[in-house]
């Protein structure tokens, strides 16, 4: 209602030419040692060569160095082209090989098949997210500010703009204005890697049936996750609108580097069963029972943080935000069958078929959050304080809807705290759902055909509800307020010539 506003982001501009090549190199063997058993090998080279940017705009943050390139610079902040500040904001990874190992063992007169597989893979970084390495200045500066008048942020600051805006590189006497915001790369910053291994057992139960039984698991290394290193300390009298002033380094405002120092770890059970297409039925059911443990379970952009904590990293291990332990989903496809006394009503009822997709699935993971910035710190909403044990809360769909979960185990993190509400801790509403179809050829020609098809997305019409409302400060907190699509129906004709 005053027309001020908790923060006030305003930048020059996102300007960039960057450059980069990637190549990869891959050998295969495939051996079959005897009857029974079979052996793949395989290498891959991925090396990570950063991506280079034509005017030298991307930073790097070393506290105590200097700039060469820019005098002017204040201490700690360097630009491509200085010593200690590589051309792509870190340096190039030649070693990245990436081996691969399957095997395949036939036994119990071919009847059972065992498999296995392990495998290492490297994922490059986004270029986006890489892009914004340039919004950067002396060539695109960015300013955050808090708890300032919305009709004039710059008020009793001299206003950097419009002077700052443009893709212009300036000279070698380049003036800074401080305090500087600075997005950079981690020093011994390298891609993430995936590691994935499995082992799954194979019985052919009848002529057309398949029992399939798995441990799958993966593990992540060197995960992105964007903390910023001069968050505001608490302290007496601290509010958002001396936020800057409470920062341990004056010169810079945040300093927000991308480290690649998370993990994740995935395990699970996987239980298919097969009735392969005969007597004009399939049908295959699926089971996964699984869980993903993690730090920080998204990528963002350089230019902001995924890590409320930023003393504290491994307090947000938990499950991740994708993680649902158990999934069963069966799909089939029916040719239904037609009379063969009556020519008519063969015609009539004849080449109709349907296929369907039931899937039930359990919720997905709900975190706590403040809503506000309790902890002071200028990063943003904090986790919520846990005041009494949580559950979710029983009672008719209706009510359940209008409370999800204990909201009074919940309130507001205490002032200078990040809250101690673990990440995940409870689990939205679960998911059952049926795709269906109806379809029919009917032949024109020779060379002609006419497709009907009739499809209900959620045929059954059962309400798939959205996530409640996680924020403590909302007036909908722990409220539904929301579903996905009810029943859809779709017709459609096709012909094909």
């Amino acid at each position: 209602m005053l027309g001020w506003v908790d923060r006030f982001i305003q930048g020059g501009g996102d300007y960039r030419a960057q450059r980069g090549t990637m190549a990869s190199l891959f050998v295969q063997d495939n051996m079959r040692l005897s009857r029974r058993f079979n052996l793949n090998l395989g290498l891959r080279w991925d090396p990570w060569i950063p991506f280079g940017e034509e005017f030298g705009r991307i930073p790097c943050y070393e506290p105590g160095a200097h700039s060469t390139r820019y005098p002017n610079a204040p201490s700690g902040y360097l630009l491509t082209g200085d010593p200690g500040c590589p051309g792509g904001g870190t340096i190039a990874r030649w070693g990245q090989f990436a081996p691969r190992l399957g095997i395949a063992y036939n036994f119990d007169r071919g009847r059972s098949v065992i498999r296995g597989g392990f495998g290492i893979f490297y994922q490059p970084p986004f270029t986006e997210s890489l892009g914004t390495l340039t919004n950067s200045a002396p060539f695109s500066p960015q300013f955050i500010l808090f708890g300032v008048p919305f009709d004039n942020p710059w008020v009793g600051m001299t206003n950097p703009f419009p002077a700052s805006y443009g893709p212009a590189v300036p000279g070698k006497d380049a003036k800074f204005d401080i305090p500087l915001a600075v997005f950079s790369l981690s020093d011994g910053w390298r891609p993430p890697r995936v590691a994935t291994w499995n082992l799954a057992v194979e019985r052919q139960l009848t002529k057309d049936v398949l029992l399939r039984a798995a441990y799958a698991a993966s593990k992540g290394t060197f995960l992105g996750y964007n903390p910023d290193l001069n968050p505001a300390v608490y302290g007496p009298g601290a509010t958002t609108g001396n936020t800057q002033a409470r920062r341990p380094n004056q010169t810079f405002q945040q300093i927000i580097e991308d480290v690649s120092g998370a993990n994740s770890i995935y395990n699970s059970l996987q239980v298919s069963l097969e009735k392969r297409f005969s007597n004009g039925f399939n049908v295959t059911a699926n089971y996964t029972f699984g869980k993903t443990l993690d730090e920080v379970s998204f990528l963002t952009d350089t230019c902001s943080t995924n890590v409320i904590n930023p003393y504290n990293v491994r307090a947000y291990r938990g499950v991740s935000d994708y993680n649902v332990p158990q999934r069963l989903v069966l799909n089939y496809l029916w040719q239904l069958p037609a009379p063969k006394e009556n020519a008519l009503l063969r015609e009539l009822l004849g080449n109709w078929q349907t296929t369907g997709i039931w899937n039930w699935q359990s919720g997905f993971p709900l975190t706590l959050s403040s809503g506000e910035d309790d902890s002071l710190s200028g990063v943003g909403s904090d986790s919520a304080d846990v005041v009494s044990k949580p559950s979710l809360t029983s009672g008719s769909r209706g009510q359940q809807i209008a409370r999800w979960f204990t909201t009074e185990s919940f309130k507001t993190a205490a002032i200078g705290t990040f809250g101690n509400a673990g990440r995940n801790i409870l689990r939205g509403p679960d998911t059952f759902n049926l795709d269906f179809s109806i379809q029919r050829v009917f032949a024109i020609r020779e060379r002609a055909k006419l497709q009907f098809r009739a499809e209900f997305f959620n045929g059954l019409n059962h309400p798939l509800l959205n996530n409640p409302n996680t924020t403590v400060i909302s007036s909908n907190f722990g409220r539904i307020t929301g579903a996905r699509d009810p029943r859809i129906l779709q017709l459609a004709l096709k012909l094909r010539f």
